[in-house]
């Protein structure tokens, strides 16, 4: 065993070497309350070097002095996690669904994966192991980096409390994720799918018409609207206002995720949109077609219960209409709709403020993005711009043939 000259506090870091040749560093030094810390850093085949050692003593040494730090008492990863979820989510008065998704990756993955790992040898080791280990599992990029948010969390909350230095997450090289595309439905393939619509409803059994034609009356709404999922389950008719003398408009106050009525997303999405005639000559249809069209009432429903729709059955039904269309490509049932919404009405000239408004979204940045991973081009507002920029020019009589 070997150490490092002491420093003027009596810390130092040690190098201990292994008949199979492996180093194995260590510290050790005084925390804030005076108690004497040996901490294992790890082997040089790690990637510990004397150097690398020495300035994570020098470290240590300024947390101790700067922030207070002390040393964690036999306290693992299992320990701030439940701490974390037993109180972050009611501090920050988090939505159930966020709620939920939260405590299914602390209970499923990271305690079972790394809880039992001490809050001293918690390091970007343990997370790149971590990272590696789900992927090779079969989870997506994007599952992994959503339980590195969390992770982060979990360690802002250990490091409010001086049990960690640093945030180990921020060191991660992160899954990269695929690039999300939408299908977006131009307004030809919309109308072709309004039309498959109507020859579902034509040809379908008696008992069947009702579900088919209400189905129609789903997609007109969420593409002329761009509602999400939630919302659109959670409407009711208390708030559809289609008499007032303003226009006709809807208004989102409530969510119908995770087989649970909730808020809305956020704030901005609590909000009044605006119908155009079409959804609101479908909006009269349903109120018309449905028997449980009272205040409380769901506006799309279980055609026999008034419950809540069954989503799965409208995707069944929406892509028997998709093929009589002949639109190819996978869509999804409802989250392409508000991204074809988005887009088309960014296309027919909707202010970005309108947009912004109408889609319930928090910042511009956002809405931005829904119109940007579209991958649209906007060939007539090119041609404006070029107009304006470099005027236009009617052709030379010469350069006519």
């Amino acid at each position: 065993m070997q150490y490092e000259k002491a420093t003027r506090h009596g810390a130092a870091v040690v190098a201990r070497k292994a008949r199979n040749g492996r180093t194995t560093f260590s510290l050790k030094y005084t925390d804030a309350s005076g108690e004497a810390v040996w901490e294992r850093l790890g082997t040089d085949e790690d990637g510990w070097t004397r150097a690398k050692a020495r300035n994570e003593l020098e470290q240590r040494l300024v947390d101790v002095r700067r922030d207070g730090y002390r040393r964690p008492a036999n306290t693992t990863f299992a320990d701030i996690a439940r701490t974390w979820i037993n109180t972050y989510p009611t501090t920050k008065q988090l939505k159930n669904t966020t709620r939920r998704s939260y405590q299914t990756i602390v209970d499923k993955y990271l305690i079972p994966q790394i809880g039992t790992v001490p809050l001293e040898h918690f390091d970007v080791t343990v997370l790149d192991r971590y990272v590696a280990a789900r992927l090779e599992d079969g989870l997506a990029p994007g599952t992994v980096n959503r339980q590195l948010n969390v992770i982060s969390l979990i360690v802002r909350s250990a490091r409010k409390k001086n049990l960690l230095r640093a945030n180990a997450v921020e060191l991660v090289d992160r899954p990269k994720e695929r690039r999300r595309r939408w299908r977006i439905l131009t307004p030809a393939e919309v109308a072709r799918v309004q039309t498959a619509f109507a020859e579902l409803e034509r040809d379908a059994a008696e008992d069947e018409r009702a579900w088919v034609r209400m189905c129609a009356q789903v997609f007109v709404v969420i593409y002329a609207t761009g509602m999400r999922r939630g919302e659109l389950l959670g409407l009711r008719w208390r708030r559809i206002s289609l008499a007032d003398p303003a226009g006709p408009a809807l208004r989102v106050e409530e969510t119908f995720v995770g087989h649970q009525v909730d808020t809305p997303k956020s704030v901005a999405s609590e909000r009044t949109i605006p119908l155009g005639p079409v959804a609101a000559e479908a909006l009269f249809a349903r109120f018309a077609d449905t028997i449980y069209n009272d205040d409380d009432d769901r506006v799309f429903c279980h055609p026999q219960t008034g419950g809540p729709l069954d989503r799965k059955r409208y995707a069944d039904t929406f892509r028997a209409a998709l093929a009589i269309a002949k639109v190819t490509g996978s869509v999804r049932p409802f989250h392409d709709g508000r991204h074809s919404s988005i887009t088309n009405a960014a296309a027919a000239g909707v202010s970005p403020a309108a947009l912004q408004a109408s889609a319930g979204h928090s910042d511009l940045s956002t809405t931005q993005r829904y119109i940007d991973l579209a991958g649209v081009r906007f060939r007539e507002e090119a041609e404006l711009a070029e107009a304006r920029m470099f005027g236009t020019r009617d052709p030379d009589p010469d350069e006519i043939g």
